[in-house]
């Protein structure tokens, strides 16, 4: 019996020294990286950038009142061999523990592009579990730690301002996870936004500096730049790739009098084949749905044969604009619209004598861009408001 309360408590008390958390971190322990930048440095290293924010001066004071000029983020730069030494070297200068998993972009300079492999950045992204690679990731005109430095004049963060920038226009599948399974695979390429920093007038007697997406970056299999593409030229690329959810046209009617603009939801594309059975000759469907929202030419659209007419037309000039930035793609050899994955599925044998080098196979196929967009809605009035 003795013997039996012994080891009875012996046992109780190896369980009360062995049962404590001995990994545990308080939430006032940790620093919250919301935005990284990656940036070329001479000599083979690279400098990571985080931007940390400082949760006391995220809310507002006291008085209901927004924190005033107190500075809501920091930035801590460091440099080293790659991603993981220069985190390490970010953290010896930090009273915090690094925490990524809130981050919301991956900022990475154009010269870092031009003269890195950055393929290398994503095995850290994709091995760490600490990751979750719902992050975005962007271009960055010039310097990506000057880019996260700089304030929003409405966001708390400009890495929220991007972030709600590119969802808010319809723009989401850019993270961190889609860059990587594109980057991987044999028959498509990446497409990345391009953020530059503008110096824009937001009142009488003020100047900020505000990042404005301008474009697109298409990249080879070995993610270098291989063209870039604005704004709009990107839009129907996102379209014909099936990353975009919704966007807006404005159409100049045909005798010049006036333009339509529409609102364009529900994108979708479909890739098949072309009628001879052939790799060579591929065709992309767009289908969208079409709302009339202005309308400063002379169509009264009250009629069905006049909306039937808009209908047809606008399905003439999409069709030729997106044909138009097909070709241009084409001619750099970047894939960003998944076509040589389509035909690996559809081809395996003929995919297999061509997908080593697909960038210049892609220069040579025939892709037909057709499309069929319904107008749904002409709006509240049919003739043209006077």
């Amino acid at each position: 019996m003795t013997r039996c309360t012994i080891v009875i408590g012996v046992s109780l008390l190896l369980m009360l020294c062995t049962s404590g958390c001995t990994d545990f971190v308080e939430p006032n322990q940790l620093a919250f990286v919301m935005g990284t930048g990656i940036d070329h440095v001479e000599g083979g290293n690279i400098e990571v950038s985080h931007q940390i924010v400082i949760p006391s001066q995220m809310g507002g004071s006291s008085k209901g009142e927004s924190s005033g000029n107190s500075e809501r983020f920091i930035v801590i730069s460091a440099k080293g061999k790659d991603v993981f030494e220069a985190s390490q070297a970010v953290q010896r200068k930090l009273s915090r523990r690094l925490l990524t998993s809130h981050r919301i972009l991956i900022a990475i300079g154009e010269e870092f592009f031009n003269k890195n492999d950055v393929s290398k950045l994503f095995d850290k992204l994709s091995r760490d579990p600490a990751n979750n690679q719902r992050d975005l990731t962007l271009m960055i005109k010039g310097s990506a730690k000057e880019f996260l430095m700089h304030k929003h004049p409405m966001e708390q963060l400009n890495s929220i301002a991007a972030s709600k920038e590119l969802q808010i226009n319809g723009m989401r599948n850019f993270t961190t996870r889609h860059f990587i399974i594109d980057s991987v695979a044999e028959g498509s390429r990446s497409m990345v936004p391009i953020l530059q920093i503008e110096n824009h007038k937001i009142r009488s007697n003020e100047t900020t500096p505000v990042g404005v997406f301008t474009g697109y970056a298409l990249l080879s299999k070995k993610l270098k730049v291989k063209g870039i593409v604005n704004d709009v030229e990107g839009a129907r690329a996102i379209w014909m790739s099936g990353k975009g959810t919704f966007q807006g046209v404005t159409i100049p009617w045909k005798n010049g009098s006036g333009n339509v603009s529409f609102r364009l939801t529900h994108l979708q594309r479909r890739i098949h084949s072309g009628q001879d059975d052939d790799p060579k000759h591929v065709e992309l469907t767009v289908r969208a749905r079409a709302y009339l929202l202005e309308n400063t030419a002379s169509l009264d659209m009250s009629g069905a044969d006049q909306m039937m007419d808009v209908q047809k037309y606008l399905n003439e000039v999409i069709q030729k604009d997106l044909q138009l930035t097909m070709n241009k793609i084409q001619h750099w050899g970047a894939d960003v619209f998944g076509i040589g994955e389509y035909l690996h599925r559809k081809y395996p044998y003929w995919w297999k004598s061509h997908k080593d080098d697909w960038d210049e196979h892609f220069e040579n196929i025939n892709v037909s861009v057709k499309a069929n967009i319904q107008l749904r809605s002409i709006g509240t009035s049919g003739a043209q408001v006077k």
